[in-house]
């Protein structure tokens, strides 16, 4: 983004010149990771019982040790990721998180009073927040590794992430899940842009890097320049030019589409363009336009507090309490989304209860659905102006859905 820096307080870096950074702590290309949600019935090293099933379950501490370019934190108590170029930049419009707010609880007594505070363990957890709108650009979207992985982070189940920031005394923690994924559009009083907003929860066994650096965008020179007005009296304005490489907005409603149909395999996105332009002719007014437009996507994680250590063959690795949670595991998962329209005529776009749908919310962010199921929708009668029609759908898995790891591309609810 551009990069102004604030010379009226010596020393003071403004928060709008950091950065926040994600990062994959199990790429979806590295199968041998998901090897670890396999569950042996009865147990392997005991009963021997080669069978077993697969379940959406991570051990984070067994995560965190197989992590690629690890190393153990001086504390010894948490593992971090070196930073590197797996760490994406996301140009964040919010970015909270909590390393754990609620860990001091007050010791029972028989006074009733507080007389000493004691650690709970299972209050050791990290969760979080943000929001960002996807951008498109010009030249190169230096945001796009980053819009890549939150894709992939709601289409794959329990798909465990890192964020960090270049503020020195800012620290989070991981593996770091989504569970609360929200992609809208509202064009109901203006061109609305694309608004991604997650909320996150997650494990303390891995603490983000030092020596973050802050990603800069593509400029001619490293900064704006100011010119001087009159040296003599040291005074100085901003020059009047426009020296950035990169010409980029925020995505916006005109960016976006939908089609009742499945569009999958290497072309699906130019055969989605096709089908979405032949639905209009040039001749004729539309049937309908795009108000509004939404996808929800909402996990339960569930996390499991034992002691604070694993093995991983002969060695032994010990963590103090705070390393937080061992397990975490998928207990639901629900994707809904909505669709608003405006029709000058009384025409309605779903005919049936269920159905195959595509959004495309501009970027890398392209879903498809195969079955849909749409409640009754919702119609809203403007006098003198038309009809105002909102349809809500709930989308469940598609056949053959499997877990990430199989080579199979088919995970969740969506088709790649």
């Amino acid at each position: 983004m551009p990069d102004i820096i604030n010379n009226v307080i010596n020393g003071i870096y403004p928060a709008s010149g950091h950065n926040i950074y994600v990062c994959e702590l199990a790429p979806f290309t590295q199968t041998d990771l998901y090897n670890q949600q396999f569950k042996y019935f009865g147990g392997y090293r005991i009963a021997k019982n080669i069978t077993g099933s697969r379940s959406h379950l991570w051990d984070l501490y067994l995560l965190s040790a197989n992590m690629t370019n690890r190393a153990t934190h001086v504390s010894g108590n948490f593992f971090y990721k070196r930073f590197s170029n797996d760490y994406k930049p996301l140009y964040c419009s919010s970015f909270t998180d909590n390393s754990g707010e609620s860990i001091y609880a007050p010791v029972q007594n028989f006074s009733g009073l507080s007389v000493l505070n004691h650690p709970v363990f299972n209050q050791y957890q990290y969760s979080g927040n943000f929001s960002f709108s996807p951008i498109l650009s010009t030249n190169v979207n230096q945001q796009y590794s980053a819009e890549n992985v939150i894709y992939r982070a709601s289409i794959i189940p329990l798909y465990p992430l890192l964020f960090c920031s270049s503020i020195p005394t800012h620290k989070s923690f991981g593996p770091a899940f989504i569970s609360s994924f929200n992609i809208s559009v509202d064009g109901m009083d203006q061109l609305g842009d694309v608004d991604i907003s997650c909320s996150l929860v997650g494990g303390r066994s891995v603490i983000s890097p030092d020596g973050v650096t802050i990603n800069r965008p593509l400029l001619n020179n490293n900064y704006i320049k100011m010119k001087p007005l009159n040296e003599k009296d040291g005074q100085f304005n901003t020059a009047e030019s426009n020296n950035f490489q990169d010409k980029y907005r925020a995505i916006n409603l005109s960016d976006c589409a939908f089609s009742s149909g499945v569009f999958i395999g290497s072309n699906a996105f130019r055969d989605f363009a096709k089908t979405v332009q032949n639905a209009y002719s040039s001749n004729s007014m539309p049937i309908h336009k795009i108000v509004s437009m939404s996808l929800s996507i909402q996990q339960s994680v569930d996390f499991t507090f034992t002691y604070p250590g694993f093995s991983k063959g002969n060695i032994l690795k010990d963590f103090y309490d705070v390393a937080g949670p061992r397990f975490a595991s998928l207990s639901s998962r629900r994707v809904t989304g909505t669709i608003k329209l405006f029709s000058p005529q009384n025409y309605s776009f779903i005919n049936t209860n269920a159905s195959s749908l595509t959004m495309y919310f501009g970027s890398v962010f392209f879903y498809t659905m195969k079955n849909v199921d749409w409640q009754q929708p919702t119609i809203t009668i403007s006098p003198g102006n038309g009809y105002f029609i909102e349809y809500k759908f709930t989308v469940r898995l598609s056949e053959f859905t499997a877990f990430n790891g199989l080579l199979n591309s088919r995970v969740s609810e969506f088709l790649l």
